[in-house]
């Protein structure tokens, strides 16, 4: 009996162990094939601001699951000193099997300097430097169009300092020539980011459309909101859209019926009891009956002069009893027959 169920054993488990070797590789199959042919590999290269754009290109693109960017920039880096960073050298190697389809380039900040020539020194800006560095954006060009990748080079934003900005306006200006001599796109970065007035500015129209801040305050840096920026017009460049500025959501005013109040009359012809009921006054009734405003004011005028000039603040018209009594104290005589008619002579008694 024990020797039955050990052979039964013995022919069980090879089954058992066979059914869960090939589970894994069931389970290993994908429910959802896509081919690489559907997805946009992006190579961004360059910079420290080539960094930051890089890293607005994937916010900008997560919701688009046909692009992936790989992010390999080098903050120190540009094309004056290859002896730190080789970007001609180091592309074969970093695209090789990467099957790259795009790459946007960002460079330039770090190139205000001297470079090293065959046997001296070229001075920055000077004729022979700038023809080495022309030389310099070619072997880029080149390295990137034998990966057989399609290069979109971003020309330099607007910057905060007035010398920075012009020699970054002179090294674009020469990277444009060169790009489009050889068959690559310009991405124009400067327009979208100046002022109204043409100047430099740190704020702007973010992806949103919204008046951001966009810029840090040394006068280069972007913040995330900026980078997000620069993402949202690198994308528009890869599907061939023109990368202009978002239009700033203005909310629509809705019709409403204007109430005119009904005019009123004129002064010197409004009657003015119906004039403070117009006007929603509750106000003292100064005149009635058609009389004119001016010589309601008038009389008012009048009467706060007499106030001021009685002794207790209480007026009287000019040359009254009252007048006399509240300007002068001197009481006039009581008429004969009243009760305060002292006239009489004393012992006398008044006729029946």
């Amino acid at each position: 009996m024990r020797k039955l169920l050990f052979v039964f054993m013995v022919f069980l488990f090879p089954g058992i162990a066979a059914a869960q070797d090939q589970t894994p590789l069931i389970a290993a199959q994908p429910l959802d094939q896509q081919t690489q042919s559907d997805v946009q590999r992006i190579l961004v290269i360059g910079d420290q601001m080539a960094g930051g754009m890089g890293a607005g290109i994937s916010r900008m693109a997560e919701s688009d699951g046909s692009i992936q960017v790989v992010n390999r920039f080098n903050e120190f880096s540009g094309l004056s000193r290859p002896e730190i960073y080789d970007w001609a050298a180091a592309i074969p190697k970093m695209a090789e099997n990467k099957s790259f389809t795009d790459a946007f380039v960002l460079m330039g900040l770090n190139d205000r300097r001297d470079m090293r020539g065959a046997d001296k020194v070229l001075r920055f800006g000077t004729p022979e430097w700038t023809v080495q560095y022309a030389q310099r954006i070619d072997a880029v060009l080149d390295a990137l169009s034998q990966q057989q990748i399609k290069v979109y080079w971003m020309g330099e934003p607007p910057m905060g300092d007035a010398g920075l900005d012009a020699d970054m306006q002179a090294l674009t200006a020469l990277a444009k020539e060169h790009v489009t001599a050889k068959g690559g796109s310009f991405i124009d970065l400067r327009t979208p980011f100046l002022g109204l007035d043409g100047k430099y500015n740190e704020r702007g129209l973010d992806d949103t459309g919204a008046d951001r801040r966009l810029r840090e305050s040394d006068g280069i840096t972007f913040f995330k909101v900026g980078n997000n920026r620069l993402g949202q017009i690198a994308l528009a460049a890869l599907k061939g859209m023109a990368p202009i500025s978002p239009a700033p959501a203005v909310p629509a005013v809705p019709d409403v019926a204007v109430q005119v109040a009904p005019a009123l009359p004129t002064p010197d012809e409004a009657n003015v009891e119906t004039l403070f009921a117009q006007q929603g006054v509750d106000g003292p009734v100064l005149a009635q009956g058609g009389g004119a405003l001016a010589n309601a004011v008038a009389a008012d005028a009048a009467t706060r002069a007499a106030d001021k000039a009685s002794s207790i603040g209480i007026g009287a018209s000019k040359g009254s009893n009252a007048d006399a009594l509240f300007t002068t104290g001197i009481a006039a005589a009581a008429p004969a027959g009243r009760f305060d008619d002292f006239s009489v002579a004393a012992g006398s008694a008044p006729s029946p």
